[in-house]
């Protein structure tokens, strides 16, 4: 504990001797917003005079500079800049509000040839959700995730999955926040897309490497996802129309300018529309396999003062994968139906408090819920049975977050705060009913109490900025306690006008883990905590450098190493939760270049991403490649406006990608199964002849894949609202890139997830 103590003084007395700032000074704060719904703008860039600050994740800046008559600049991407006069005597507070226009590449602050130091730094990357809207669709569907996938240093797995798979980690490593709160599930559909809605997304922020202190409980990186606040000043709405979907939109003030609603609700309709055609021939015989989902947000948001904000948010979803069988005997007229399938379910709910509580301070506190279930059931139903059987797990948490940021002066800002979540586990319940006489039957409730406790620095001068800071925590899962503690550290310094070195470290411990039992294909998210004497955890060293030499054009180069020890692989889930045997522990190793070139004027936008990478797996002594090592990945994204003029703009878009084939479990021996079910579920009776057994090492290498997806996207002003119409084409190659290979009559097959795949949307706002 006195070590503890030594490093938080150590940072605060470092951060007093970088800081300077003299007495006379007065204090300037105030928030950035959208001058049209009042929405706040983070990561805005704001200049006063000689110094500059950037918005927190709440729109808050804040900064010190001398009295009198000073010229203030603000921007943020995708919004006119806004240049003015101000005069200022004392302390006071000066809130901004720009207007959407012309688009701004990164903004690097220049005063008297010294660039200032922006707080995007080493493995920190913020999406420009404007590319996401003229990306090319997924079934009519535009997905967040996907973007994110062709990012540098992230590999999305499989094809058609909505995983980030960081730096040679794996899904689960990846902390997944929706407004501050953790969701354990991302996908819909089994990872064809994600639950993100992408018609109320406020900003999508990704950290691979620099991981801030604030972020906890996970080995490999974190995707934050902000949702808008709702329209202060006007109604709007929206309908959203796809190939695979449907989504209804809808936010404006309570009372204007002090508390704001947004409310939007999508449903997939491909099985309602199928359902009703199936069910027109007049035998009443028919069967169909079909998936169904839909997803609702909600959120509130009351300007309880000119300071203080409180946020009340909801999000419900839904998965079900299923079969469908209907039989009418024509003779007797009986009926019978049978229903089978499995899915999920995710709920999550929260108030936030944001307040700048006095002069350069800042708090943000949240309580939260979030709750993930899933589901393998039967419901069968004839004149003489009714059987209902279902197997399934859940998963509820209770948190509440802290985290205050105090900018003691221009050049430092001090971090700190805790959290404190309960988690409660039902690995396996399963149940039968057969005509009113039901067996139940459980592996036993699982908790795990979290504690953690975080502070860390920015210290600033001209030309650099030092982020020390540490994370400490504790977990308890009913029979042991683990103390851990995470150092973080990150230094960017400018060497000369146009050229930038960082260096980073992080440590980072995960208490918690998904049951997957080397599996590809199935993305449901069975969750447990830590059972075993120590946890996993990774150390990463990244190193970087960028280039601003060329006007519109930011050029990277990032490298990492990173180690990861006591992984667990569960080969026998059944003797895990009956017994904790049947695992392995093991470590893993990830090495990387990354390159990222990004270019925006006028009409262009495009970036390029290539990646070279190593990882590997260790257990009983044997190592092997990781699972979606691709020792090469090209990602290429352009877009053009072919016209824009007035209320028209028409743009051509396409996404490129190219990787390395990843290694493969595939069967080479089978054996006869004897007669007995080969999966375990609430429906046996689904036979084989014959059982493959699966290696435990991969033994193939897919063939390299590639794709290419085109879009084209047509915009309307119009006398009320706007429309958007986008016609997309998936692997418009038509290369057959495969999702599975299994074994058939001695043979090898692969099945294509995506062929070629047309899909169309259409949105119309008023």
């Amino acid at each position: 504990m006195n070590k503890i103590l030594l490093i938080f003084l150590l940072l605060g007395l470092t951060g007093r001797i970088f800081a300077q700032y003299s007495d006379k000074e007065i204090i300037i704060q105030g928030y950035v917003s959208d001058a049209y719904s009042g929405e706040i703008l983070s990561n805005a860039h704001i200049q006063i005079g000689e110094q500059s600050s950037i918005s927190n994740n709440y729109g808050f800046y804040s900064m010190r500079i001398k009295a009198g008559t000073l010229k203030l600049h603000a921007s943020y991407m995708g919004f006119s800049s806004v240049i003015k006069d101000i005069i200022v005597e004392r302390d006071t507070t000066i809130s901004v509000a720009l207007y959407p226009g012309l688009e701004l590449p990164e903004v690097v602050f220049q005063v008297n040839n010294n660039k200032k130091v922006e707080n995007k730094g080493l493995g920190n990357l913020r999406i420009n959700l404007s590319q996401l809207s003229v990306s090319p669709l997924f079934l009519g569907e535009r997905d967040i995730i996907k973007t994110m996938q062709f990012m540098p240093g992230v590999s999305s797995g499989m094809e058609g999955s909505s995983g980030l798979n960081i730096r040679g980690g794996t899904n689960d490593q990846t902390l997944y926040l929706i407004d501050d709160v953790p969701v354990y599930n991302q996908n819909h559909t089994f990872g064809l897309i994600s639950i993100f809605n992408p018609d109320i997304l406020l900003s999508a922020d990704m950290y691979k490497g620099g991981i801030p202190a604030i972020y906890g409980n996970r080995l490999s990186g974190v995707a934050s996802i902000e949702l808008k606040e709702g329209n202060y000043q006007t109604y709007h709405h929206s309908i959203n129309i796809g190939t695979l979907a449907g989504i209804i939109s809808t936010e404006g003030p309570i009372v204007k300018n002090k508390i704001c609603y947004l409310f939007s609700a999508r449903r997939s309709f491909l099985d309602l529309l199928t359902n009703a055609f199936l069910s027109i021939p007049s035998n009443g015989n028919w069967s169909s396999s079909m998936f169904a989902f839909w997803d609702i947000n909600g959120k509130i948001s009351w300007k309880l003062t000119d300071k203080t904000k409180l946020s009340l948010g909801v999000f419900n979803s839904y998965d079900d994968l299923y079969g469908l069988n209907k039989k009418k005997d024509m003779q007797t007229r009986e009926k019978s139906k049978n229903k089978f399938g499995m899915g999920w379910k995710t709920l999550t709910a929260y108030g936030r408090l944001t307040s700048n509580i006095r002069q350069n301070c800042f708090l943000s506190s949240s309580v939260y819920y979030s709750h993930l279930g899933n589901f393998d059931y039967m419901n069968l139903h004839t004149p003489a049975m009714q059987i209902k059987q279902q197997v399934s797990s859940e998963l509820q948490e209770f948190g509440w977050r802290n985290s205050l940021e105090n900018k003691l002066s221009n050049n430092l800002s001090l971090f700190g705060g805790f959290d404190f979540s309960a988690q409660f586990y039902y690995p396996e319940y399963m149940f039968k009913n057969q005509n009113g006489f039901q067996n139940n039957m459980e592996s036993g409730q699982k908790n795990l109490f979290t504690t953690s406790f975080f502070v860390y620095s920015e210290i600033k001068n001209k030309k650099s900025m030092l982020v020390p800071g540490i994370r400490m925590s504790v977990f308890h899962n009913g029979t042991r306690t683990k103390l851990v503690i995470e150092p973080r550290i990150k230094l960017s310094t400018f060497i000369n006008d146009n050229n930038k070195i960082m260096l980073a470290y992080d440590r980072m411990y995960q208490p918690i883990h998904s049951v997957n039992e080397m599996n590809y294909s199935i993305n449901t998210d069975f969750w447990m905590p830590f059972s075993e004497n120590v946890l996993p955890n990774s150390n990463q060293i990244s190193i970087g450098w960028k280039n601003y030499a060329i006007p519109d054009l930011l050029f990277s180069i990032e490298g990492y190493y990173k180690k990861m020890n006591n992984l667990v692989l569960i080969s026998n889930l059944e003797h895990y939760l009956d017994f904790h045997t049947g695992y392995q522990t093991g470590k893993g190793q990830s090495t990387g270049i990354e390159f990222l070139g990004q270019y925006n004027k006028n009409k262009l936008t495009t970036w390029l991403s290539y990646t070279l990478s190593h990882s590997n797996r260790q257990f009983k002594g044997k190592k092997y490649p990781f699972k979606y090592d691709a020792p090469h990945d090209i990602s290429l994204f352009v877009s053009y406006d072919i016209y824009a003029k007035g209320k028209i703009r028409n743009t051509l878009s396409a996404n490129t990608q190219y990787r390395s084939g990843i290694p493969y479990y595939i069967p080479e021996v089978s054996y006869p199964s004897m007669g007995l079910p080969t999966t375990n579920g609430p429906y046996s009776g689904y036979l084989e002849k014959s059982i493959n057994y699966i290696p435990d090492y991969p033994n193939i290498r897919l063939k390299d894949y590639f794709r290419m997806d085109i879009n084209f996207t047509m915009e309307r002003q119009l006398k009320h609202g706007t429309s958007c119409w986008q016609f997309s084409l998936l692997n418009a190659t038509a290369r057959n890139n495969p999702y599975a290979v299994y074994r058939k009559e001695g043979n090898y097959k692969a099945f294509v997830l995506i062929p070629f795949l047309p899909s169309i949307s259409f949105k119309r706002s008023f």
